[in-house]
């Protein structure tokens, strides 16, 4: 199986991240079918569609601050995002469990959601790069903690910090690209790592 395929097949331990790609993937369609396009959709239509609006969902539609996590603005946004998911979601989920991995996700999503509208308050944003933020965020949080070996952590840590470093950096020079989420996503998952670290450690224990 080739490493593309690995990363795309459920088995037990790594279900959720191959589903949210493949949930991803499905709105991404409907979307080509929709707009008769492919590699980018019309703001207009995104914003009709789910995605977060400062005015919008701060008027009472507070579901956009999830719905936005699952949308994405045309191929190459989708692509990106699902390969990054796809890296961090492999060794992440089966470290966390489903559930937690689960409630990582969403939760952090939200959260970067909701700093892209109290900073992007006039922005239409979609896409899951707030939540793998998080995810990022989380695993930062354990990887400086005690919970793996020096030599792994090292190596680890050192991707970790480059990865989030440059992608902050571009949010910074790239107009297009959403900082506020991906800074609420961080810093939402890195602190939340330090408070789900106890129950990580009692699972790993239990392996």
């Amino acid at each position: 199986m080739s490493p593309l395929a690995q990363l795309l097949t459920p088995r037990p331990g790594y279900r959720i991240t191959p589903l949210i790609i493949y949930l991803n993937t499905a709105i991404f369609l409907f979307f080509v079918v929709l707009t008769q396009s492919v590699m980018w959709f019309p703001a207009q239509t995104l914003a009709d569609w789910g995605a977060n609006f400062g005015p919008w969902t701060t008027d009472g539609q507070w579901w956009r601050l999830i719905t936005s996590v699952f949308l994405h603005g045309g191929l190459l946004h989708l692509v990106f995002n699902s390969i990054i998911l796809a890296n961090i979601g492999f060794f992440l989920e089966p470290l966390l469990g489903r559930w937690l991995y689960t409630g990582l996700y969403i939760t952090t999503g939200i959260i970067a959601s909701l700093s892209s509208v109290f900073f992007n308050f006039g922005a239409i944003s979609v896409g899951a790069s707030g939540a793998i933020f998080g995810l990022y965020g989380f695993f930062l949080a354990l990887l400086m903690s005690d919970l793996f070996k020096p030599e792994v952590k090292r190596s680890f840590l050192r991707g970790t910090v480059v990865f989030i470093a440059i992608n902050l950096v571009l949010g910074f020079t790239v107009p297009m690209i959403d900082n506020a989420a991906h800074l609420g996503g961080v810093i939402s998952g890195f602190l939340l790592g330090f408070i789900g670290l106890p129950q990580v450690k009692r699972r790993v224990s239990r392996r």
